[in-house]
């Protein structure tokens, strides 16, 4: 026969469905990213429109397992306490409105001999647009005043949930002004840690898309692996290019 080899022996690659799978598996990825961009943006715009406060906690913080503000070079250990909630010890936000009691308690000695003015202010943006009319902002005060114990009880009622900053003013005789400000939320503690939930759910969103994007290969692969072989051709004719077939001597 002039057809020479085996047809079986070099199968023709299937183009057309390998074309196929690659169109999917872009139209895959593409609705992927889609997905991923569109939760993206669904993310910053909850956070640009969810009230915020414009500062972090500032000098207020956990440290050595104790709640501390740091003012000049000193330190106030601090304890938030919230008698009517079941939570009644915080450091940082207050988890709902009510009555709140806030203890400062001076760790260096120098502290005592000097002069410590409490304020409390609605978090507007900064120090800037509180002095244009610190009085309009202030919701809670008590004036300069020096505690010889070294332990500060301020009280305090929020009866509504919003966004505020301590502001501690210590001043010495010998013209030291040292002012520690901690910006806080008051019963908004799920709207301040709002972004960490919503990044956390758009990554395991992602990973899920992903695990289907290589599970989808991983089948199509599998599924070529498996395929099975074609048919085997049809028996050919014989060829005519040899000429007639040879008959026997007489």
């Amino acid at each position: 026969m002039r057809d020479g080899g085996n047809p079986e022996a070099h199968p023709a690659p299937d183009v057309g469905e390998d074309r196929f799978a690659q169109r999917n598996a872009c139209r895959f990825a593409r609705g992927l990213r889609l997905a991923v961009l569109s939760a993206a943006a669904v993310v910053v715009t909850m956070v640009a429109g969810a009230p915020a406060p414009a500062e972090a906690h500032g000098r207020l913080g956990a440290a050595e397992g104790r709640c501390r503000l740091f003012i000049g070079p000193d330190i106030m250990n601090f304890t938030g306490y919230l008698p009517e909630a079941s939570k009644n010890e915080f450091c940082e936000d207050i988890p709902a409105t009510g009555p709140i009691i806030m203890v400062f308690d001076a760790e260096q000695e120098e502290l005592r001999d000097m002069k410590v003015e409490l304020r409390i202010v609605k978090d507007i943006g900064g120090e800037e647009k509180e002095n244009q009319d610190l009085q309009a902002v202030t919701v809670a005060y008590r004036e300069p005043k020096s505690y010889p114990t070294g332990t500060i009880n301020f009280e305090h009622t929020f009866n509504e949930p919003g966004y505020f900053v301590g502001i501690v003013t210590v001043t010495g005789d010998h013209g030291e002004r040292w002012v520690s400000r901690f910006p806080f939320s008051v019963g908004k503690s799920f709207m301040r840690d709002l972004p960490v939930y919503l990044t956390l759910g758009l990554g395991t969103i992602a990973a899920f898309l992903i695990y289907l994007v290589h599970r989808r290969r991983d089948t199509t692969t599998a599924a070529k692996a498996h395929k099975p072989p074609p048919p085997p051709p049809p028996p050919s004719a014989p060829d005519e290019d040899h000429g007639p077939e040879a008959t026997p001597a007489e």
